[in-house]
């Protein structure tokens, strides 16, 4: 995959993880349960903080020359990784 077709593939994957954090946040405001609602909140601030994260990292790749963009290529797959493990697991309570 060359660098334009991951960094587009990139940005669309953040893009449409943010939806899903837009959709839990949506059903979780219909929730009776406060505590569920305000630890599943702060779970989801924390999750779209380091998506955000990565949307930045994923800026700053495009101006970075080739040896250099591997390797911040690197750390954003191995961040963008965790990143979706975490929130899958944190969203299966709503499952």
């Amino acid at each position: 995959m060359g660098r334009d077709d991951y960094e587009h593939r990139m940005e669309r994957l953040v893009g449409d993880l943010g939806v899903q954090i837009a959709s839990v946040r949506a059903r979780l405001a219909e929730s009776p349960d406060e505590g569920m609602k305000t630890e599943l909140a702060r779970e989801l601030g924390q999750l779209d903080e380091r998506r955000q994260s990565v949307r930045e990292k994923l800026e700053t790749l495009k101006d970075e020359p080739d040896g250099t963009w591997a390797d911040l290529r690197l750390q954003i797959e191995d961040e963008w990784d965790a990143l979706i493990q975490d929130f899958e697991e944190g969203m299966a309570s709503l499952a």
